[in-house]
């Protein structure tokens, strides 16, 4: 039985996804479509005689001369020093880029459906604060036409859908990435925390005869496997020095980049510089970025007969905890959700926002090891105990996540890119207007 709150805001999660492609708020509009793009009166001229002319013809698709100089007012808006000619080539081939990657997304089966379409627009409504109505009077003042604007946005959904479809292709994330990037970053991300340490030094200083060297890393080696196994931070014959409190900026590189990853009580890698081979332990830390989150350990009964005559057998089950009964017995024997019934209704260590929203604020406030009144949820009715609480630092955790999202997000850049110059190499274009 999944306890999770699995539900998705469709509409915010559509507008969010193009946001990198259109940028909606009206603000932008008026210099966008209003102020005329400056041409010389020559380049005018031919503006007026070539409005309906084909500017390029894309695989079985054309891309008109109005909507290459449409484009090429925007771009200048954003470019005002660039010449008019090399805004219409770029305009030109942007939109070229556009044809290819909608037939594309065609030819794979992506379909933008009306209901997707308008639920988006009435997003964008929203997000300006205007009704539908009023938004198309907005776009109406602002130069749009409101056909073009939302085959533009088809356009641009289009082209999402077609990257998350590539994304992630051949783009596996390996843990070394994630910490190499994280130690690229480790001076800025320590830049106001403070640690406590305490450091076991073998030493080999620089000179130190190859063969006493590696003697003394593996010597380290084997004593740092050593002390994960003990509860104490000391070996036979070497001192435990306590380095006290430590800024970052009073420590080398070398220990700011371990340190990136590491909890409190933990035990760090082996570390070389130039007097040996350290071991460090993090006895606190403080300041920094920290992430603390409350983690709950609680058990439950579900009876999964949302009726009257469930409530009515949740209850009796109360009962028989309240006089003495034992919970994980009654659990193993009655509950409906077969993962914690197993475990006597042991739902381990999570945080309380992964439950559903009733359950979650009954663990939040429960007293520990207090029997819950019987709450109902969309899986039936439940008796709640809170075993345990505490609270975790995942800032760590929270770190790992940022940098590997950071990273997959330059791959499936990179990816994507690499493969729409595929496909564009492959597509059929002739230029009718001079680049």
């Amino acid at each position: 039985m999944d306890m999770k709150n699995k539900d998705w805001n469709t509409t915010s999660m559509i507008i969010s996804a193009i946001k990198s492609f259109f940028s909606f708020k009206l603000f932008i509009f008026p210099t966008l479509y209003l102020s005329a793009l400056v041409f010389s009166s020559q380049s005018a001229t031919a503006t007026e005689q070539s409005l309906d002319r084909i500017a390029a013809i894309v695989n079985n698709d054309i891309v008109m001369m109005s909507s290459v100089l449409k484009q090429a007012k925007r771009l200048k808006t954003a470019s005002p020093e660039s010449t008019d000619s090399k805004l219409i080539k770029q305009a030109l081939e942007q939109l070229v880029l556009v044809r290819i990657q909608v037939q594309r997304g065609k030819e794979l089966g992506i379909i933008i459906d009306d209901v997707m379409l308008n639920r988006t627009i009435e997003g964008i409504a929203t997000q300006n604060n205007l009704s539908l109505a009023d938004f198309q009077k907005a776009l109406q003042r602002e130069g749009f036409e409101y056909s073009t604007f939302r085959e533009e946005i088809r356009n641009r959904l289009m082209i999402d859908a077609l990257k998350q479809r590539q994304s992630g292709r051949g783009s596996n994330i390996s843990e070394q990435e994630v910490t190499d990037l994280i130690f690229s970053q480790a001076s800025t991300l320590n830049k106001d925390a403070e640690y406590h340490l305490q450091d076991i030094l073998i030493s080999a200083a620089n000179g130190t005869p190859l063969a006493q060297f590696n003697s003394a890393r593996d010597k380290a080696q084997r004593m740092r496997r050593q002390l994960l196994k003990q509860t104490n931070f000391a070996s036979e014959g070497l001192t435990t020095d306590d380095l006290g409190w430590k800024n970052s900026s009073e420590l080398p590189l070398a220990y700011k980049r371990i340190l990136s990853l590491m909890g409190v009580d933990e035990i760090s890698p082996v570390i070389h510089d130039s007097r040996g081979f350290h071991i460090l332990k993090l006895v606190e830390k403080r300041g920094g970025g920290k992430n603390l989150q409350q983690q709950v350990h609680a058990r439950h009964i579900l009876i999964s007969d949302s009726s009257d005559k469930g409530q009515q057998k949740t209850n009796i089950l109360r009962q028989q905890l309240l006089a003495g009964a034992d919970f994980a017995t009654l659990a193993s024997t009655n509950s409906a959700d077969p993962g914690s019934a197993a475990n006597g209704g042991d739902l381990g260590w999570a945080t309380p926002t992964t439950y559903v929203p009733a359950f979650a604020s009954i663990v939040k406030t429960l007293s520990i090891k207090t029997i819950s009144p019987i709450i109902k949820t969309k899986f039936g009715w439940h008796i709640i105990q809170v075993l345990e609480r505490k609270t975790v630092d995942k800032s760590r955790d929270a770190l790992r996540a940022s940098a590997k999202s950071i990273i997959s997000k330059k791959k499936n850049k990179d990816g994507y890119e690499t493969w729409l110059q595929g496909v564009r190499d492959d597509a059929f274009v002739e230029y009718r207007l001079q680049r």
